[in-house]
């Protein structure tokens, strides 16, 4: 298929169109806490959690908003850019669910489900390095050490949030994460 000015449009609108669920399913989960304080029992884990996956999706949106007329847009790359924004909705799915059946609280459940929600995460954060490999190109990306340093720290992190199952490790690398968004949002 030929490309046309239109393809960008289409892949703008549908990369809008998850992030959009996905920013309602985070908003909708946390009003939750609010609304249904006996059923939904707030913990500092979910707060930052929830503070962390407003800022990437913000963040993400800022950001292709400044590049998506840089890229020039194949199947391949539409498909790339769905599944990376589709991992910002699995996120939110994971960390605020419709039910906790079978948890006594919300901490438990995101402890319980771990695996799937910090492996949601790597893929969002692995995907995320290839978005930028997409608009920025490789030469600007692996000629920096710290770009590669700090990417295997972070990865490396989110390997302990599966392994360990202490509150303090998964506070503490929710803390990390919301202070990397937070930077990055002053950078931005």
């Amino acid at each position: 298929m030929e490309q046309t000015n239109e393809i960008p449009i289409y892949v703008q609108l549908i990369s809008g169109t998850i992030l959009g669920v996905a920013l309602a399913n985070v908003l909708g989960g946390a009003a939750k806490f609010i609304q249904q304080p006996k059923t939904h029992q707030f913990n500092i884990l979910h707060g930052l959690w929830i503070v962390f996956i407003l800022g990437a999706i913000l963040i993400f949106w800022w950001q292709e908003g400044l590049t998506f007329a840089n890229v020039e847009w194949t199947f391949p790359l539409y498909l790339f850019q769905t599944a990376y924004c589709a991992t910002f909705l699995f996120m939110a799915a994971m960390l605020l669910p419709d039910t906790i059946d079978g948890y006594e609280t919300h901490y438990d459940y995101l402890v319980g489900r771990r695996a799937w929600f910090y492996g949601s995460l790597i893929l969002s954060y692995l995907l995320g390095i290839g978005n930028e490999l997409v608009k920025t190109g490789w030469d600007d990306i692996f000629l920096d050490p710290s770009y590669i340093v700090m990417n295997l720290v972070v990865v490396g992190v989110l390997v302990g949030g599966i392994v360990f199952n202490r509150r303090w490790v998964h506070v503490a690398i929710a803390v990390f994460l919301v202070l990397m968004v937070l930077g990055a949002m002053l950078i931005e």
